[in-house]
């Protein structure tokens, strides 16, 4: 009994020497940024913008009905960094501005060209930034325009940008964190997906936010940085899942081909990339990209009958010989007018061949640029639909 007493004494004795959350500071003092934008700002400084939470007009799910209110707002400042520009922007602001939530950053594409390395220590810097964050380059106009650019489907622009990017398969939140590797990495260089201001139906002039057909935010490809992080040209939409796919990042893909005088798509969920360089006598470099993919046939109006192995298999060999041609140009199309490694391929002989890179790290842009590098790809129809030809051809269209 004695010794419980002394262990009790001890307990509560020790809670005088534990130190509380002294500098805890609660939601209701902090405004809640989902989104930051970079653009030039005057005399050589830049211009930050946010997206803040409203959290009084967070709507939640089965509520009653009345008029529906934004659950954010906007806000821009100007200053020397991005430090000044917040120091500004926080004197409109009552609450202290908070980034842990931040899930996307958006640079204006000028900023971008005039260079993101001595801008971005703020971000690298913080405590508070989280690395898993999306990024983008927006196309042919501003950051701000970017963040005033609302989602009918999405309560904040932000979040439908970051999902617009999952949705094509792309990097993700994990966009951010890769444009840091590449960045630091002297066998890569690194990109940013572009996103352009779009239109919700083709060909027609777009309307206001609340219109049926309001302007929206669209995956355009990716921007190409060299080593002092500058934007020096771009990648078109194709170009970039080509990319994703030799990095190993592309999650989902849709491969349209033309065929027997029709066309057939395949909609590829299991992907993945293996990279084997090698070194000849004459120190050549050649670099063997080995892509594989296997998916459902989703849609074939070419008149033949899936049903019959030999079909599949010739189909199957007419995705494989369409996509190869595609990747090997995208590739080509990289070297010969960047001539920077922007799929990571130094990295992977920095990996494999540590030795030999050493020798190569110092000017790998150019052994890049000169590599013989050799697509392959291999591809696998794992499900062809509940019908084998089209139910819409006659029997005597039907090629067995």
């Amino acid at each position: 009994m004695k010794g419980r007493q002394i262990l009790c004494f001890g307990f509560c004795f020790s809670l005088l020497f534990i130190s509380g959350c002294w500098d805890r500071k609660e939601l209701n003092d902090r405004a809640i940024w989902l989104a930051t934008g970079w653009d030039l700002g005057e005399n050589g400084g830049v211009q930050i913008s946010g997206q803040i939470v409203i959290p009084s007009n967070i709507q939640t799910q089965g509520g009653g009905g009345g008029t529906m209110t934004k659950g954010f707002f906007n806000i821009s400042e100007s200053g020397k960094d991005f430090s000044d520009a917040l120091q500004n922007l926080q004197a409109k602001l009552p609450r202290e501005a908070f980034f842990g939530q931040r899930r996307v950053v958006f640079f204006g594409e000028e900023f971008a060209k005039r260079g993101l390395k001595e801008e971005m220590d703020i971000n690298n810097r913080s405590p508070d930034v989280s690395l898993r964050t999306d990024i983008f380059v927006v196309k042919g106009s501003t950051a701000k325009d970017a963040l005033n650019l609302a989602n009918p489907l999405e309560s904040h622009p932000a979040v439908a940008a970051l999902k617009d990017h999952e949705q094509s398969g792309g990097r993700g939140d994990t966009a951010y964190l890769n444009f840091l590797l590449a960045a630091t990495s002297a066998g890569f260089r690194p990109t940013i997906p572009i996103i352009e201001i779009s239109q919700s139906q083709e060909r027609k002039h777009s309307g206001q936010q609340n219109s049926t057909n309001p302007p929206l935010l669209k995956i355009a490809g990716a921007a190409v940085f060299d080593e002092n992080l500058k934007m020096i040209g771009r990648i078109n939409m194709e170009e970039n899942r080509h990319l994703l796919w030799v990095m190993g990042l592309l999650k989902k893909l849709t491969i349209s081909i033309p065929k027997n005088e029709g066309n057939a798509s395949i909609v590829l969920t299991k992907i993945d990339s293996k990279i084997k360089p090698t070194f000849s006598k004459d120190k050549r470099i050649r670099i063997k990209v080995y892509l594989t993919g296997e998916g459902a046939l989703t849609e074939s109006n070419t008149g033949l009958n899936v049903e019959y192995s030999k079909n599949l298999s010739h189909l199957q060999k007419s995705f494989e010989t369409y996509t190869q041609k595609q990747v090997q140009q995208t590739v080509t199309k990289v070297q010969k007018e960047y001539g920077l490694d922007i799929f990571g391929l130094g990295e992977v002989i920095h990996r494999k061949h540590p030795r030999q890179w050493k020798t190569l790290k110092n000017d790998w842009d150019k052994k890049f640029s000169e590599a013989e590098i050799i697509v392959k790809v291999d591809l696998k129809i794992k499900q062809i639909g509940m019908s084998g030809p089209s139910l819409l051809f006659k029997e005597s269209e039907i090629k067995k």
